[in-house]
């Protein structure tokens, strides 16, 4: 639109100065009154000029300040905005690195807890299994003890004349029968032995 009226009043001023130059030319006799009131106009027009080209300088000059402003507050925000930032990052940095000693704490608590179940673990595993180990143990132990109660009535070379002389003095008769209600009788007496 602004180009349109300075369009405008460019064309308006170069009509007028051909008008002007062509009656210039012709000697200048008499200028008729269409030329006089052509002059009125252009000084109106100039005026007009002038008074618009002062407003368009004022617009010039508000436009620019507010670029100015505009880009100046622009320049402070993006500074702003990056010391921001900054700031965020450095808070989330303190955020991430608390959240690592935490989980850290958290880590070695956990290993420190895993390891003491391992020993206690361990210490139960090595309990039982020694449990174990003197169970078997007096197991052998009872077993060998009995052996040799046992063993105390078997006949070796060493006590073989007192055995052969034991029995020979205590004879003992196996030979005997056991009837149903439970009655034994010997054939050697034959009495009823209960």
């Amino acid at each position: 639109m602004a180009a349109g009226r300075v369009m405008m009043f460019q064309r308006a001023r170069i009509a007028c100065q051909t008008i002007v130059t062509r009656q210039h030319y012709r000697g200048m006799a008499a200028i008729p009154e269409t030329l006089r009131m052509e002059t009125k106009e252009k000084k109106e027009y100039e005026r007009k000029l002038m008074c618009w080209r002062k407003e368009m300088a004022v617009l010039r000059k508000k436009f620019f300040d507010h670029h100015q402003r505009y880009m100046q507050t622009q320049l402070s925000s993006q500074e702003d905005t990056k010391e921001e930032e900054k700031r965020q990052d450095v808070v989330t940095e303190r955020i991430i690195q608390e959240r690592n000693k935490k989980i850290s704490k958290r880590r070695e608590i956990r290993e420190k807890q895993i390891r003491q179940k391992a020993a206690v673990s361990r210490e139960v595993g090595a309990a039982k299994q020694q449990a174990s180990e003197e169970k078997i143990l007096n197991k052998y132990t009872q077993a060998v003890s009995n052996q040799m109660v046992e063993s105390e009535n078997f006949i070796t070379e060493d006590n073989i004349d007192a055995k052969l002389r034991e029995i020979i003095t205590n004879t003992k008769d196996y030979n005997f029968y056991v009837y149903e209600d439970g009655k034994i009788v010997t054939p050697s007496d034959s009495t009823e032995v209960e």
